[in-house]
């Protein structure tokens, strides 16, 4: 009841003092309502609104790639009797967040009637996980046909709702590692490689490290000295500690091995978020001293410059023997000829030496010189000498 004299004084002055009597006995009027009693329903009260909202606890992504503003669907009814003016207000809490509202004031809104708006909620990528409240307050700041003014608060003029807005975790890594060149090593020697990851999510994560292709290496004779994984938990903005893994080439390669190691870095507490992946060549040469013949198989595996070098090495030992081959045949024969030659002088000189004597003998016997040259002559032909050289041909060489 005193509340009601309150109101009714206060209305009753404001009507006064603009010299309107009539008005003034409208708002008495009007002011009747109040004595209604209070387990009656705000419908029947002269002014009131009414603020909702279609959710409460808003959830915003605050990953860099993904933060987009969330908009919620509100209306501001009229539970009062006559038309009313009305205003909007939002707050939010906090520097993270912002509250922003499509409309911030209706004009004579009808008794009953709804009006939509709409309240969006933002906040800064990559702040950590918080909760902030936040609030929407309207309030009747006129009423009537010909609009009464209606004091901050009184006769039931405001409405609100209030709520949470939530920044959601999320996880996001770099897997970063310190030397990407290849690894070139010799059979059975190890390779290591460091690592670390950086968590560039807003919480404390537990991150890992794994070999993908972990089968393949295996299958192509690779053994791990060190585990083929690593797990850290790492704060938001900082870098675990280094990593290693280490693998061991195989103990023989007939030919070079070349295999690539596929690492991959990601979120236990989140295996939908996006992994880092880094790739490493390591490069195995060939075992050395085998002194084994090459196969078909090898020769399939080098390149066309090897088969090309190998092809002109062949080829040019092949010529050598060939020479040598020749340069022997046409010693034997040179040899042959020369041997030959020495024998027919030797023979002609023997049988110089036979005529000689034969000569001699005959002068003894009386015969006449002109008789003994002409039967030299005839025995001995020099015309056989020449023959020699034809048995040795010096074009041959």
């Amino acid at each position: 009841m005193v509340r009601f004299n309150q109101d009714f004084m206060t209305l009753f002055i404001i009507a006064k003092s603009g010299g309107n009597m009539k008005r003034a006995l409208f708002i008495s009027v009007l002011m009747l309502f109040l004595l209604v009693p209070t387990n009656v329903e705000a419908q029947g009260a002269p002014i009131g609104i009414e603020i909702d909202c279609d959710q409460s606890t808003i959830n915003i992504n605050v990953h860099p790639e993904q933060n987009q503003p969330v908009s919620v669907s509100c209306t501001v009814k009229n539970t009062g009797s006559f038309a009313q003016d009305i205003s909007l207000e939002s707050d939010v809490e906090g520097n993270d967040f912002s509250l922003t509202l499509s409309d911030d004031s209706f004009e004579q809104v009808a008794a009953g009637e709804e009006m939509p708006f709409s309240a969006v909620f933002a906040a800064s990528p990559r702040i950590a996980v918080t909760t902030e409240d936040f609030t929407i307050t309207g309030r009747v700041t006129s009423w009537g046909m010909e609009p009464v003014m209606v004091p901050w608060g009184q006769m039931n003029s405001t409405g609100q709702i209030a709520g949470t807005v939530n920044s959601l975790p999320y996880s996001r890594m770099d897997l970063e590692v310190s030397n990407p060149s290849a690894r070139n090593i010799e059979v059975g020697e190890e390779a290591a490689i460091q690592f670390t990851i950086f968590n560039d999510g807003n919480r404390i994560d537990n991150l890992e490290v794994q070999i993908v292709n972990l089968q393949e290496l295996e299958d192509a004779g690779f053994k791990f000295v060190s585990d083929p994984f690593f797990r850290a938990t790492v704060n938001p903005g900082s870098s675990s500690d280094q990593g290693d893994i280490i693998l061991q080439a195989p103990d023989e390669a007939s030919s070079e091995i070349s295999v690539q190691v596929d690492l991959r870095a990601f979120s236990s507490l989140d295996l939908d978020a996006e992994p880092s992946e880094v790739s490493i060549r390591v490069n195995v040469a060939a075992s050395s001293g085998g002194g084994g013949s090459i196969g078909l198989d090898d020769i399939g595996s080098m390149s066309e410059d090897s088969v090309a070098i190998i092809a002109m090495g062949v080829g040019g030992l092949i010529a050598v023997i060939f020479l040598l081959v020749i340069i022997s045949r046409l010693t034997k024969k040179a040899g042959k000829q020369k041997i030959a030659a020495k024998e027919a002088k030797r023979v002609a000189k023997a049988e110089r030496k036979a005529n000689k004597s034969g000569r001699k003998a005959r002068k003894k016997a009386g015969i006449s010189e002109e008789q003994i040259a002409e039967e030299f002559d005839d025995d001995l032909d020099f015309d056989d000498l020449d023959d020699l050289d034809d048995d040795f041909d010096f074009e041959d060489l």
